[in-house]
């Protein structure tokens, strides 16, 4: 019996290939899960069940993790989003001592960062943005972890594997970091990514996946010596090293493997990384899509042309869509799974979504309104003083009952408190699975195409996002800066040691005068300009 069963409930009947579907464990998982922590006069008491794994509804999400944990969210607000899943990224939670001290790991990774509920994926790399690391050879990928970067071989990401035991594996692949690399470099990402994906399938079924490779490198040794002249100085027989002994591995069955499509922006390459992926035993693909330079038009290409080779009865996913329009175009193609990463960005900006999919969106796109913001940034003055939910008639933890206003959080992001990346967390996963909720329904009833039409004209295009730091933030950054370094020479005078001065001291200051005068004219300039 395969580890994961996708089943496909709906299909769209118009011109688009979305679907609807469900994706769940097959082998029976009841575990103990913390679900929530309750404050008593002796202490803290956990309320524990047990938890059995949630099932993922495609389209949908894997919720989006940062070192194992969704930002911003606490396990108990965390349950309160109807996602199913979550993805983990190897180089945000593996320390710098593993995987030599797995053995002293009491527990699996799902049970460690109190996830059991949810059908857990691992892959290597962080699945929400791009990041550009140095080369790969033929025994490593490069990542980068808290610790720098970092070469993890196929054999300790296994180790990992036997250890995380995680629901889903995504394959050991080659990623290439540069946007728009070259032909031979791309074909040996392709056919490296092949041969690890073989040797982690035989691994899989409890074979020796390596041995070819740890011939190899004994052969290299031996052509060292030789060159070397090591071996025919010798006159004397000396005792060889004999090669280590294969021990058959345990097989790890119940764990399924999504592999990576690959093939960078070269279209022939993507349709024979589609093609001989296709023909390897495994549950599901995962469509290269953060990595594509150019326009969001060429990406969908570049990705309908990797959908179109592989099978339509096994779930696909692509990560670090940025865009609830371009999610869309992706369902149409016939993707199943995206990632949270953009509730997550929004939350880092201080926005709060307000956008909607569906009956409601047909009826305004009738009207010929104006096209409506999708958010609103709560940085922004003007939110101050509105004692208002975030979003009308919204259900999520932060706006029912009207406890958490605009005001309120405004004044929390200005105070540097933490709730108010919590409360606005809570609110844009929330409006992110209502809006995959209204997709799944819309395909049911065959109006998902009429819908994302009326989407488009209604909450029109993502801007484009400049990762410059709005006004405020900035001056409450550059306040918080200057108030811990008065607070940390204060420190010092107080325990008796002098306050750092000389070049150091000087650097910081001027660091800092540069700053406030930069912060001060943005603000000469937006009281200049007039009120909208």
């Amino acid at each position: 019996m395969p580890p994961l069963n996708f089943s496909i409930i709906r299909q769209s009947t118009q011109l688009s290939s979305a679907r609807r579907g469900t994706l769940a464990i097959t082998h029976a998982v009841s575990e103990t899960a913390v679900v929530a922590n309750t404050q008593t006069k002796s202490g803290f008491e956990s309320t524990v069940r047990e938890s059995k794994k949630r099932v993922i509804e495609t389209p949908g999400c894997l919720m989006y993790t940062a070192k194992g944990s969704v930002p911003h969210l606490t396990p108990d607000t965390m349950r309160l989003q109807s996602f199913g899943g979550a993805s983990v990224s190897i180089e945000h939670v593996l320390q710098d001592y593993q995987p030599a001290g797995f053995e002293k790991f009491p527990f699996n990774l799902a049970t460690y960062l109190n996830l059991q509920d949810f059908i857990l994926l691992c892959d290597i790399r962080d699945t929400s943005k791009f990041v550009k690391v140095p080369f790969n050879s033929d025994r490593y990928v490069s990542m980068v972890t808290h610790q720098g970067v970092r070469q993890l071989t196929l054999e300790d990401y296994l180790k990992c594997v036997r250890t995380y035991e995680p629901d889903v594996l995504a394959s050991f692949s080659d990623f290439v970091s540069d946007l728009e690399p070259g032909q031979k470099r791309v074909r040996k990402s392709v056919d490296r990514s092949l041969k690890w994906l073989d040797q982690l399938l035989m691994e899989r079924q409890g074979l020796d996946g390596l041995a070819q490779d740890r011939e190899a490198d004994m052969k290299k040794k031996e052509n060292q010596k030789k060159n070397s002249g090591e071996a025919s100085s010798a006159k004397e027989p000396k005792e060889t090293t004999p090669a280590p002994a294969a021990v058959t591995p345990k097989p790890w069955k119940d764990v399924g493997v999504f592999a990576h499509v690959l093939g960078s922006h070269i279209e022939d390459e993507r349709i024979r990384s589609a093609t001989e992926t296709a023909k390897r035993d495994v549950e599901g693909f995962i469509i290269d899509a953060t990595s594509l330079a150019g326009s969001k038009d060429d990406v969908q290409k570049l990705i309908k042309t990797s959908l179109d080779n592989l099978p339509s009865n096994k779930p696909k996913v692509v990560y670090g869509m940025q865009a609830p329009e371009d999610v869309l175009k992706s369902i149409a193609l016939g993707v199943d799974l995206f990632d949270t990463s953009y509730p997550f960005v929004l939350t880092e900006d201080g926005k709060a979504s307000l956008f909607s999919f569906g009956p409601e969106d047909s009826a305004d796109a009738k009207d010929e309104r104006i096209v409506e913001p999708r958010w609103i940034n709560l940085w922004d003055e003007e939110h101050a003083d509105k004692f208002v939910p975030l979003m009308t008639g919204c259900e999520c933890y932060s706006c029912k009952g009207g406890k958490h206003t605009r005001a309120y959080i405004n004044h929390l992001l200005k105070t540097h408190e933490m709730l108010a990346t919590v409360l606005l967390m809570s609110h844009n996963m929330y409006q992110y699975s209502r809006f995959f909720e209204n997709v799944r329904k819309s395909i049911e009833q065959d109006t998902f195409d009429q819908y994302s039409q009326d989407f488009m004209a209604r909450w029109g295009t993502e801007p484009e996002r400049t990762g410059e730091i709005h006004p405020v933030a900035a001056m409450v950054e550059a306040s918080l800066h200057k108030r811990n370094r008065l607070d940390d020479d204060a420190s010092s005078i107080a325990s008796g040691q002098q306050a750092p001065k000389g070049k150091g001291e000087k650097k910081e200051r001027v660091f800092v005068n540069k700053k406030e005068k930069r912060l001060k004219k943005q603000q000469e300039k937006l009281e200049k300009q007039p009120s909208q």
